[in-house]
């Protein structure tokens, strides 16, 4: 029950007794003794009551108030049923009104020493009167226990309401110090106005580093430095004028004398005509380290980001700009709320739909990254396009990285180092093809000197027929030589017949290495055309079939040239019975410059060019060995389709 609400009962319950107490002594058929101690006993007690009207609600809640209160109630009522001599129906609502007294005191005590004195008092009129040796006295006689009786029963309800109320209010009380204890945040109890400090929380000690016993009765002006004190005093008095307040990253001291930031709300607590307020507190400290570190490193990606000279860009899945870095700005001379939102297709290349070979698509579709091959509108530079996708918890797709990488002078240096590795070839093939060539030159020197000295016309046609021939025959070693050596151009694709492109390839080896006893076996099947550059296409079929050669070191082996169609592929195997590939080094042959040869008979660059020219155009390429039994390479292009 609030105070406000106990003072309104008892001033109301009070009533009640002086109506009573009043009609017994003015009203009641009984005989008064004394007819002006009652009415003044009547008006004193109307006065009482008017009086307490004006008493603070506390007091109601005092027991060294509510107690004698109960008291002076009881002697009142039992002085007016002295004077009223009325004890017959009346008093039994006199005696309910003490009860209803009493158990507001909540003290079992007091209600069985106003029962017994009541019963004992009751007994000694009911004697005086004479009612007790009357026709009725047995009847009379059975009221006295009852009263205690029923009063014991009363008092042992309201013992046991008492008790369970006092259970629960203890459950709530061990919650409330269990939450304030255990609180996250530093609570501090004040009282009001004095600022002194009356209950803290285990966060505030361990905070402040302050003992609970050394702050308790302490001003709160201690937790705040020398140059604060102002300052929070103006904020406390208005927390305490409008009842509640919020001070954020306010400094605090420790007992050592260090200062922390903290969070302050505070709030005023009434308690009738007292009031407390409430402090919490909450160490910032280390969110502002760790604010400070996410600043810090907000920038050094910042800087990170817009450092790369590579085209960076954050897309949303919808291909929207979201971010893009220095080099784009640049790059498209616009600034950055000009490309922010736009699609990129649109800021970029002023397309109303994605590019046909974006790597963007790629990785919506497979949640993998992507990269493609792509020129510039103008077609003068070549542009690398990676695209990395950024999953949520959930594991879509949250926004996408865009990659772009200007390889225009990258593949420049690539074509020259393919045609540096070509005439390094050429160089071995030399001796083979410088011998090839003289066999049908010296045929032709000799020829022509016969026929010169030759009268008769039809023989010198003979000799001149079979000049011819070997002119024919060093044309071929050339054409082959010049196909092999041209430098590739841009646009300088054309559809290649494989086989065509396997035999030209396996001529020019042979020249080199006539005297390598190896037979060679053609297992060809019929293949569909792929589209790409023929010189580079031979360059990787002449570096795999000098390889096999090299790998048989000069003795007696065989060289298989196979062909097959697959689904979407053309698939080339090379192998051959040569010495193998240790498997220690099988994940580093395609490495440039990685050679198991003496120093001076390879560059090491060999296959790296043949992994480059594959995967150039989409290929593939896969290697098997076993030492002692030899190797097999497997090449795979896609197939050509016309109109592609």
């Amino acid at each position: 029950m609030k105070d406000r609400d106990k003072k309104k009962v008892i001033l109301l319950l009070r009533w009640g007794a002086i109506i009573v107490t009043s009609y017994l002594i003015l009203l009641g058929r009984g005989k008064v003794t004394n007819p002006d101690l009652s009415h003044l006993l009547v008006l004193g007690y109307i006065l009482s009551n008017i009086i307490l009207i004006f008493l603070p609600i506390p007091w109601f809640s005092n027991p060294k108030f509510f107690y004698p209160l109960v008291l002076g109630d009881t002697g009142i009522i039992l002085i007016g049923m002295y004077l009223s001599e009325k004890m017959v129906t009346d008093f039994y609502l006199a005696f309910f009104l003490i009860l209803i007294f009493a158990s507001m005191s909540r003290n079992f005590k007091l209600l069985m020493i106003l029962g017994g004195a009541t019963s004992v008092f009751y007994g000694l009129l009911l004697y005086s009167w004479g009612l007790l040796i009357s026709k009725e006295g047995s009847s009379y006689a059975l009221r006295i226990p009852f009263i205690f009786i029923m009063t014991a029963f009363y008092g042992y309800l309201v013992q046991t309401l008492t008790g369970e109320k006092r259970k629960e209010l203890s459950i709530s009380e061990d919650r409330y110090q269990g939450l304030f204890e255990n609180a996250n945040e530093g609570i501090i109890i004040l009282k009001n106005p004095s600022l002194q400090i009356v209950n803290v929380n285990r966060e505030v000690e361990k905070t402040t580093q302050y003992p609970k016993e050394e702050l308790l009765g302490k001003d709160i002006l201690v937790l705040f430095g020398d140059s604060e004190q102002e300052k929070a005093k103006s904020y406390l008095q208005e927390v305490m004028e409008r009842g509640e307040g919020k001070l954020d990253a306010f400094p605090l001291m420790k007992k050592d004398g260090t200062s922390f930031e903290a969070d302050l709300s505070m709030k005023r607590i009434d308690l009738g005509d007292d009031s407390l307020l409430q402090v919490i507190f909450r160490d910032i400290t280390e969110k502002r380290r760790l604010e400070k570190k996410i600043i810090e490193a907000k920038r050094n990606l910042e800087a990170i980001f817009d450092g790369i000279r590579d085209q960076l860009s954050i897309q949303s899945p919808s291909f929207e700009i979201l971010r893009v870095n220095k080099a784009v700005v640049e790059k498209y001379s616009l600034t950055f709320q000009e490309l922010l939102g736009k699609k990129c297709f649109e800021a970029y290349y002023q397309r109303e739909a994605p590019c046909e070979s974006c790597p963007l698509l790629v990785t919506l579709d497979t949640r993998q990254p992507a990269s493609a091959t792509m020129k510039s509108p103008e077609g003068e530079n070549v542009f690398e396009i990676s695209s990395y996708p950024v999953l949520d918890e959930k594991g879509n797709i949250h926004y996408l990285i865009e990659h772009v990488k200007d390889i225009t002078e990258e593949q420049r240096l690539q074509e020259q180092l393919i045609q540096s590795e070509k005439l390094a070839g050429i160089g071995i093939l030399a001796s083979g093809v410088a011998h090839e060539i003289n066999n049908p030159l010296s045929g032709i020197i000799g020829m022509a000197e016969i026929a010169l000295e030759e009268e008769n016309p039809i023989k010198s046609r003979d000799y001149l027929k079979d000049i011819l021939v070997c002119s024919h025959r060093i044309g071929e070693i050339v054409n082959g030589l010049r196909s092999y050596s041209r430098t590739a151009k841009k646009g300088d694709m054309g559809v290649i017949d494989l086989h065509d492109v396997l035999d030209t390839s396996l001529k020019m080896v042979q020249l080199a290495t006539k005297n390598i006893p190896v037979e060679v076996v053609k297992r060809y099947l019929a293949v569909d055309k792929i589209k790409a550059n023929p010189g580079e296409i031979q360059q990787v079929f002449t570096n795999l079939i000098t390889n096999a050669f090299q790998a048989m070191n000069g003795k007696k082996g065989s060289l298989i040239l196979s062909t097959r169609s697959l689904k979407d592929f053309v698939e080339v195997q090379v192998s051959d019975s040569g010495v193998g590939i240790p498997h220690s080094h099988l994940n580093k042959i395609f490495d440039p410059f990685f050679t198991t040869k003496k120093l001076g008979e390879g560059t090491g660059l060999g296959l790296n060019i043949v992994y480059r020219i594959v995967t150039k155009y989409e290929g593939t390429i896969e290697v098997e060995s076993t030492e002692g039994v030899g190797t097999t390479f497997a090449i795979k292009f896609p197939k050509w389709r016309e109109g592609l």
